[in-house]
C-alpha cells in the first residue's frame, strides 16, 4: 500500500468530527456546505484520478477504493462528493487533448479545478467550424455547486467521421460553469446532502480541444488510464455502498444494546434472531467488498502489465460492481427492521443510511443489463467450447 493511501486514511479519520457535521447539514442544504469542500480539496480528495502530469495524485483502484470506504462511513453525501469529483477529473484529465486540457488545469501550482457532470448523453451537438454548439440538459451532477467545470456528452446531429468500435458515436465535451444555468432541483429522498442538480446549455458553443469522443483510449494518465471503461469508474459507488453498511451495521449494534422492542423486554441485542442477523449481515458485507475488491486488482493487474483489461475482466467488474451494491442494500434493509419506530425519526442515522444505499443504488452504472451482458457471455463461451 502506498503512503499517500496511508496519508489520506489518517487525514479523513482525524477530520471525522468535521465532515460527520457537515453531513447533518448538507442535509438540510441539500448540498455540501462550503467547509467540508474547503477540507475536501486541502485533503486533494479531488483529484485522486487526475494525471499526475496535470496536478493530479492518482491512487490504484483499490486504493482509492479503501479511501471511499473510509469516507463513506464517515458520512456519505462527503463521500459521494469527492467520489464524483475524483471521477468526473479523471474523465476530463485522462481523455481531453493537450490544449483543452492545459486550458483547465493551467500551470503546475495552481489552484486544482473541481469538474462536476455525467456522460450519459442528454443533449445534441450541431457541428460547426472549429467545435459544436451544445443544447441539452444534464441531471444528477453531483457536486456542481462546488464546481468550476461541468462535464457531459452528447450526439452529433450529422456524420462526424466514424466512431470507436463497440460504442455510439459520442461527444464529452467540458464548459465553465458560468456558461450554463444550473437548475436547482434537488428535491429528494435520498443523497439529499449531494447537490445533484441539474444543468442546461442552449447552443453553446464549444471547441473541438474540449471535446473528445466516449470509448477512445486515455491520451495521458498511465495505467490507471489503460482500464478501460468501464473498469476506470466502477470503484467508486461499490466501495461507498460498503462503507456506509458498515456504519449501519455499527449504528444498529450500538442503538441494539440499549434498545427493547416492548417496556420490560429483553433488548434487541439479547434476542438470538438478532445476534443471527448481525452475524450474517457482516458477512455478507465482507463478501461484497472482497468480490468487488478481487475483480478491481484483476483489471489493474491487466492495466499495470500494459493491456486494457479484456472483455472477460469488464463484466467481472461491472457484475461484481452492481452485486456490492445491491447486496449492501439489502443489508441495510434487513437491519433498519431491528430499529423499530425510533429510526423513522429524522434525527435517527439508520433512516438516512437507509435512504441512501437505496438512492445509491439506482446509479446508472448499476444496471441489472450488466448481468444479462454477463450471462451472454457466459453462454456463448460454453457454445464455443462444444465439440
Amino acid at each position: 500500500m502506498s503512503g499517500l493511501r496511508d496519508e489520506l486514511l489518517s487525514g479523513i479519520r482525524a477530520s471525522r468530527e468535521k465532515f460527520e457535521s457537515a453531513g447533518d447539514r448538507a442535509e438540510e442544504l441539500r448540498t455540501l456546505p462550503h467547509d467540508a469542500v474547503a477540507l475536501l480539496r486541502t485533503l486533494g480528495l479531488f483529484w485522486l484520478k487526475t494525471p499526475a502530469e496535470l496536478g493530479g495524485t492518482p491512487l490504484p483502484p483499490v486504493e482509492f477504493s479503501d479511501v471511499i470506504e473510509e469516507l463513506a462511513y464517515i458520512d456519505t453525501s462527503t463521500a459521494w462528493a469527492a467520489m464524483i469529483g475524483a471521477g468526473c477529473n479523471g474523465l476530463t484529465g485522462g481523455w481531453l487533448p493537450e490544449e483543452g486540457a492545459r486550458r483547465i488545469y493551467g500551470a503546475a501550482g495552481g489552484d486544482r479545478p473541481v469538474v462536476a457532470g455525467q456522460l450519459v448523453p442528454r443533449g445534441t451537438g450541431h457541428s460547426v467550424r472549429g467545435g459544436y454548439l451544445v443544447s441539452g440538459r444534464w441531471g444528477f451532477s453531483s457536486g456542481i455547486v462546488h464546481a468550476d467545470w461541468l462535464i457531459g456528452a452528447f450526439k452529433p446531429d450529422s456524420g462526424d467521421g466514424g466512431r470507436p468500435t463497440g460504442f455510439p458515436l459520442m461527444i464529452v465535451f467540458l464548459v465553465p460553469k458560468d456558461q450554463a444555468e444550473v437548475i436547482d432541483n434537488w428535491h429528494v429522498a435520498g443523497l439529499q446532502g449531494t447537490g445533484s442538480l441539474d444543468f442546461s446549455l442552449d447552443g453553446v458553443f464549444v471547441s473541438a480541444e474540449m471535446t473528445y469522443r466516449m470509448g477512445t483510449p486515455a491520451v495521458r494518465g498511465g495505467d490507471l488510464f489503460r482500464l478501460g471503461m468501464p473498469a476506470f469508474v466502477s470503484n467508486e459507488v461499490p466501495p461507498l455502498a460498503i462503507g456506509l453498511a458498515r456504519r449501519a451495521l455499527d449504528d444498529i449494534t450500538e442503538l441494539a444494546m440499549h434498545t427493547a422492542r416492548f417496556p420490560g423486554g429483553p433488548t434487541v441485542s439479547e434476542r438470538a434472531v438478532f445476534h443471527k442477523e448481525l452475524g450474517r449481515a457482516e458477512t455478507r458485507i465482507k463478501a461484497a467488498r472482497a468480490v468487488h475488491r478481487e475483480a478491481m486488482a484483476q483489471a489493474w493487474e491487466a492495466a499495470v502489465a500494459g493491456t486494457v483489461p479484456g472483455e472477460e475482466i469488464q463484466l467481472a467488474v461491472t457484475t461484481a460492481s452492481i452485486y456490492a451494491v445491491e447486496t449492501c442494500s439489502d443489508v441495510v434493509s434487513d437491519l433498519f427492521r431491528y430499529g423499530g419506530g425510533r429510526v423513522l425519526a429524522l434525527s435517527n442515522p439508520m433512516q438516512r443510511h437507509l435512504r441512501n444505499v437505496l438512492a445509491a443504488r439506482q446509479h446508472v452504472a448499476l444496471s441489472e443489463e450488466h448481468y444479462e451482458a454477463a450471462g451472454r457471455y457466459i453462454l456463448q463461451s460454453a457454445k464455443t467450447r462444444r465439440p
